[in-house]
């Protein structure tokens, strides 16, 4: 069963491929297929933020949402900096 956090995840990886191509993606899809939804939405995150884009319906507060749900400030796997990151990159598009 898919709870509501991956259902906003999903649509967030879906917003992003005006943005990013499919290769950029590759890893997000791989790792939101196996449920490992924390390392897609970081995987996502830092795609975003090397690229400094934005899907077309970005608005920073409901990302941080979900990134304090999966706990990217206090957990990462891939960036230990990638709170910092997401922040700044985040903050600039207000």
């Amino acid at each position: 069963m898919i709870l509501n956090h991956e259902k906003i995840l999903e649509k967030y990886i879906e917003s992003s491929r005006k943005v990013l191509s499919d290769n950029d993606l590759k890893g997000v899809w791989h790792y939101y297929n196996h449920d490992e939804y924390e390392m897609s939405f970081e995987g996502l995150i830092i795609e975003l933020t090397q690229t400094n884009k934005y899907p077309d319906d970005f608005i920073f507060k409901d990302w941080e949402k979900l990134a304090l749900y999966y706990k990217l400030n206090t957990d990462s796997v891939f960036d230990m900096y990638i709170w910092d990151k997401f922040i700044n990159w985040g903050r600039t598009k207000q």
